[in-house]
């Protein structure tokens, strides 16, 4: 009888055992499958950022090509590149730039 009540208890033991390692494989399955997910939406998230990276600095290289500040230095400050009269004289020079800054004298 007590063969028979041990046998009976690691049966249950045993049934127990299997539904709890079912249910963590379903569990386990389930949360990889969600981490799988996510991983992917980073990865988009990623490839989105970069690939608007790529265009703001396809952007900033247009912005800063010289043919186009040469334009902009033309049309709004009248300047040509090359040209004498962008020159300033050197009289000018010290006229427009701000005066030096006094520094205190060390102790």
């Amino acid at each position: 009888m007590a063969k028979a009540q041990l046998r009976r208890t690691l049966h249950i033991l045993a049934l127990v055992l299997i539904i709890a390692l079912a249910v963590g494989l379903y569990k386990a399955k389930t949360d990889a499958a969600a981490t799988e997910a996510h991983v992917r939406q980073l990865q988009n998230g990623i490839a989105e950022g970069e690939a608007d990276m790529r265009a703001l600095r396809a952007e900033i290289a247009a912005l800063e090509s010289p043919e186009r500040i040469e334009r902009l230095a033309q049309d709004r400050l009248g300047s040509v590149t090359g040209s004498e009269s962008a020159a300033l004289p050197e009289s000018e020079i010290a006229a427009r730039l701000p005066a030096p800054k006094q520094r205190p004298a060390p102790e």
